[in-house]
């Protein structure tokens, strides 16, 4: 028995499908959006407990995100701006590497910086200059891995090694720079024009205020959907039947009609509260001779909502550790006291969040794979574009096209 009919199926509410529906709603198609968890936003996202704002993982958007932008109202999520450049740890102490054209506070203590050579300065120029307007879509250039695109242009092992692999392997989340050297160019040119900025009240701000765009009859909340191979037959684990002309499958979804694996790297962030005031803690934190910590923001600097008036919010990101949560937050508190003073025992363990898909395995040779729509099933995701949020918005707005015009009398 069929429960309910409709014209078009988003099976996830994550940024993709949040998009595919804006546009769908925009052009006054009938569609219903489900997804499986009590929350939208699928790996973007926050969770608030205690009066503090836990992202689910380290997460920022960026102010170049211009398709994203195009669906925000940015001025009422009220963002705020992370410093460029960052804070980095050098064994003694920290040093600034900023970009002294957008941060002029910082020219001297960035021309002088001992984690670059002169060569590196000149070269970091050139490629903002050669980068300010590249396309991903359009890179036709031979792909290689990031870190070999960084000594192919001429980088010295100094900023490669104190720079460019702490600072990018937070944003990959693998430590290798394995990744595509045109995913690395895609987010150097973005961070090169925009800003790094979380929302006022955390990242889950950005999918709560997409979804004010859509009507509430137009979502389910909280259904899986267990079997969609034919948009006439859509059924939820309640047995309750959907019946739809098209299906949209957003992320793993596509798993439920095809069998391709969307492969993912994993993260552990560990937030911890303290009274310790940091200096330059506007800056993302970087530790390039450390083993275990990647990269430390402290969050309630940036936003002051993130954490009660008074406490400042450290989000620590673990790339790769088989350590137990005890042993880590042991191990990382003995750190924090080495970094920023004070006594370990007055950094106060807050919480883990343990993501195993937390960004997609971006290698070479990625963007050359192409994933093909199925008749009237077809796929979104930022996997099918690139991984970022802009990347989701982009796919789940050309998905979106494409049904417009296939359900376009001609």
């Amino acid at each position: 028995m069929v429960n309910k009919k409709t014209d078009i199926v988003i099976i996830g509410a994550g940024i993709a499908g949040l998009a595919c529906a804006i546009k769908l709603k925009k052009n006054n198609k009938n569609f219903i959006i489900i997804e499986q968890s009590d929350r939208v936003g699928g790996r973007v996202g926050s969770i608030k407990e205690n009066d503090h704002i836990f992202d689910l993982g380290f997460q920022v958007y960026n102010t170049e995100y211009h398709e994203t932008n195009s669906l925000l109202n940015l001025e009422e999520l009220k963002l705020k701006v992370f410093k460029p450049g960052a804070s980095i740890y050098n064994g003694r102490g920290f040093e600034i590497l900023s970009d002294p054209f957008r941060d002029p506070s910082t020219i001297f203590e960035t021309f002088f910086s001992g984690m670059t050579t002169f060569k590196d300065k000149i070269k970091i120029l050139t490629l903002k200059r050669a980068l300010s307007s590249y396309s991903i879509l359009e890179d036709q250039s031979e792909d290689m891995t990031t870190l070999e695109y960084l000594k192919s242009y001429g980088f010295s092992n100094k900023i490669i090694n104190g720079f460019f692999k702490p600072f990018f392997s937070g944003i990959f989340l693998e430590n290798k720079l394995e990744t595509s050297s045109k995913f690395f160019k895609n987010v150097f040119s973005n961070f090169n024009k925009g800003y790094a900025v979380v929302p006022e009240n955390g990242m889950q701000a950005i999918p709560d205020q997409m979804l004010k765009n859509l009507n509430p009859e137009n979502l389910i909340i909280g259904k899986k959907v267990i079997e969609a191979k034919n948009p006439e037959k859509i059924v939820l684990e309640n047995n309750e039947i959907i019946e739809a002309k098209y299906i949209v499958l957003t992320g793993e979804s596509n798993t439920l009609v095809d069998n391709h694996q969307i492969e993912f790297n994993s993260v552990r962030t560990f937030y911890f509260s303290s009274r310790v005031k940091v200096k330059h803690s506007k800056y993302i934190n970087l530790f390039p001779y450390d083993n275990l910590i990647n990269n430390i923001a402290i969050l309630s600097s940036v936003s002051e909502n993130y954490s009660p008036e008074g406490k400042t919010l450290f989000s620590i990101t673990i790339i790769e550790s088989d350590l137990s949560k005890s042993e880590l937050v042991d191990i990382i508190q003995d750190k924090l006291s080495t970094y920023y003073g004070d006594e370990k025992s007055n950094y106060i363990f807050m919480k883990e969040i343990n993501i195993k898909q937390a960004t997609i395995k971006q290698k070479t040779g990625y963007f050359d794979l192409k994933i093909e729509d199925k008749k009237n099933i077809l796929f979104a995701g930022d996997y099918t574009t690139y991984g970022s949020i802009e990347g989701a918005v982009v796919s789940g707005m050309k998905t979106a096209e494409k049904i417009i015009l296939m359900s376009t009398p001609v």
